[in-house]
């Protein structure tokens, strides 16, 4: 086992956890009550918009989301910034290959999808920002209907778009080598 700290900007992640964070749909979010100390969490379809790619020049890395206004989510981070994610790889190690494709291209394409996943999972805490800037809304709402038009089955009646700042990422892989990216 071993622990390494790195900066926390895209260029510093490594491949294996841009594609994690950007490949995988589902996140699991960690909000608290700060009145009650009592924590909520949720599973969560998101966007990862890596630095460069955000709407304001001087945000770093942001993980986006979508969520109704009348949950126990909203509430907590409405009243309490700080988060915690969690990404786990759980489709990509699994994904089939495409049918039709010959066995040498399948081959190279998982050992490509190994090396790259490489089996981590990703601890990240951030803050969270329930976003009221329209220019930014539409801006982040455009990206996910360019980039993941499925998150926008998530967009109800009274729902809000969601920001959060990455300020720390912790992987863990496969034979606990833990880095921390600050």
């Amino acid at each position: 086992m071993s622990n390494k700290i790195e900066p926390c900007s895209n260029e510093a992640f490594p491949d294996h956890l841009k594609y994690l964070l950007v490949e995988s749909k589902f996140l699991h979010l960690a909000t608290s009550n700060p009145d009650t100390n009592v924590p909520s969490l949720s599973m969560m379809h998101y966007l990862y918009v890596p630095q460069g790619s955000t709407y304001e020049f001087n945000d770093s890395n942001l993980i986006i989301l979508l969520t109704s206004k009348k949950t126990t989510k909203f509430q907590n981070i409405s009243a309490n910034k700080h988060v915690s994610v969690l990404v786990h790889d759980w489709m990509l190690a699994g994904k089939e290959t495409e049918s039709g494709s010959d066995n040498f291209s399948n081959l190279l394409k998982q050992l490509n999808q190994q090396e790259l996943q490489r089996n981590i999972s990703a601890s990240i805490n951030g803050e969270a920002f329930i976003l009221d800037n329209e220019a930014e809304i539409n801006f982040y709402q455009n990206l996910m209907k360019e980039q993941d038009p499925e998150s926008m089955t998530y967009k109800c009646d009274s729902y809000a778009v969601v920001k959060i700042k990455i300020t720390t990422v912790k992987t863990i892989d496969e034979k606990n080598n833990v880095t921390v990216f600050k």
